[in-house]
């Protein structure tokens, strides 16, 4: 324990985060066990260290911003045996079946309406806001559907399909702002029953079926639009080009597709473990190179808008809302017994919101969408902003 202690105060030093300092951004360890804990397991330990209340620091959002940094360094000299095991499988397997996908919904997207309704607002939008002109967190995801919309010019009359339509915000913004007819897929059961009920009198037609089950010949042929909003990065490395074939298969000739991703700087075949293991399983961040070996050949790229930035402001308002609900609310409704503890549950999500914020705040990670056209584009096209 000695020795795994002075490697990680060496580490914290580094990004200027004292042990048991009076710092807001400081660590305050509680276990002594943290430290084998941590150099054996790097982030994955260091998250389930968390979890299990073996260290704290007042301000969680900039200790990671200081911490991130350094740790990614190291954390390729020492990834840990559990995350070593993970690459090793996800380079093997194609981890992203089809009963995953569904796995992934009942471990994330089902568990509870009411707490996703809390955090996100009335947008129920689970995706990254624009923020270029809103000053709160309705307006930014207000803002972000107005984005695509103009992207994809949507016209009144047309077919658009939304590949990943969660709880349904995208495609409700989308039929009443511009009139266009929309069929959303959603793997998760919740999503779609949630989704049919606030689309309840728009022409909007919700399918609970995994994007691979997906046949457009039998929702009224193909489409004039496709959108696809924070949903790729479920779908796993091997499987794109399944993707990317369902789209092309889905939309008409000369139509527009929009991808809205997270994204990777390099191309990797599994995520954070930490991640993976407790909130997204099965999530895998593209890069530019995978998506676009994925692309070929099916569509012509015409436009690509980083809006990564947006992303911190963006967790940081679902993190306030998450506290705001967990204080006040009747918190079994996120059925804590699947997470051993409320507090447990608490210290995971809090976690969650909040290193992923600074990961984007840092630039670890971007945000993309990218405009296609399967053909020529419709005349005069020019990007939106």
């Amino acid at each position: 324990m000695d020795a795994s202690r002075k490697i990680i105060e060496v580490l914290c030093a580094q990004a200027d985060v004292n042990i048991n300092g009076q710092r807001p951004w400081d660590l305050r360890i509680h276990n002594q066990q943290f430290y084998d804990r941590v150099l054996g397991d790097g982030a994955l330990g260091l998250g389930e260290a968390y979890m299990l209340g073996w260290w704290d620091s007042d301000d969680l959002f900039t200790f990671f911003k200081r911490i991130l940094p350094v740790a990614r360094a190291a954390g390729r000299k020492n990834a840990g045996w559990r995350t070593t095991l993970a690459f090793i499988t996800a380079h093997i397997f194609n981890l992203q079946t089809r009963n995953q996908s569904r796995d992934l919904a009942d471990a994330h997207y089902n568990i509870s309406n009411e707490l996703f309704e809390n955090m996100l607002g009335p947008s129920m939008a689970y995706s990254c806001g624009y923020w270029a002109q809103a000053d709160n967190l309705n307006a930014a995801q207000v803002s972000k559907h107005e984005l695509i919309c103009r992207k994809l010019q949507l016209r009144k009359g047309e077919r658009l399909l939304d590949v990943g339509c969660g709880w349904g915000g995208f495609a409700k913004y989308a039929a009443e702002m511009y009139g266009v007819d929309v069929v959303g897929v959603t793997v998760a059961e919740e999503q779609a029953q949630y989704a049919r009920m606030q689309c309840a009198g728009l022409p909007i037609d919700i399918v609970a079926c995994d994007y691979r089950e997906f046949d457009s010949s039998k929702h009224g042929g193909r489409f004039d639009k496709v959108a696809s909003i924070g949903m790729i990065e479920h779908v796993g490395y091997r499987n794109y080009p399944a993707f990317y074939n369902g789209v092309e298969n889905a939309l008409r000739e000369g139509g527009l597709f929009l991808l809205h991703s997270i994204g990777s700087d390099v191309s990797m075949e599994t995520a954070d473990t930490w991640l993976t293991t407790y909130i997204f399983p099965g999530e895998v961040i593209p890069s530019i190179r995978q998506l676009g070996e994925a692309a070929e050949e099916r569509f012509i790229l015409h436009d690509l808008q980083n809006i990564g930035t947006h992303y911190t402001p963006t967790l940081r308002a679902w993190h306030d809302n998450f506290e705001s609900y967990w204080s006040g609310a009747a918190v079994k409704a996120v059925r804590p017994q699947v997470w051993r503890s409320e507090k447990v549950f608490y210290r995971m999500w809090r976690y969650y919101l909040l290193s992923c914020a600074a990961d984007f705040a840092v630039g670890d990670s971007q945000v993309w969408q990218l405009v296609y056209a399967k053909g020529h584009l419709p005349d005069g096209y020019t990007r939106s902003i």
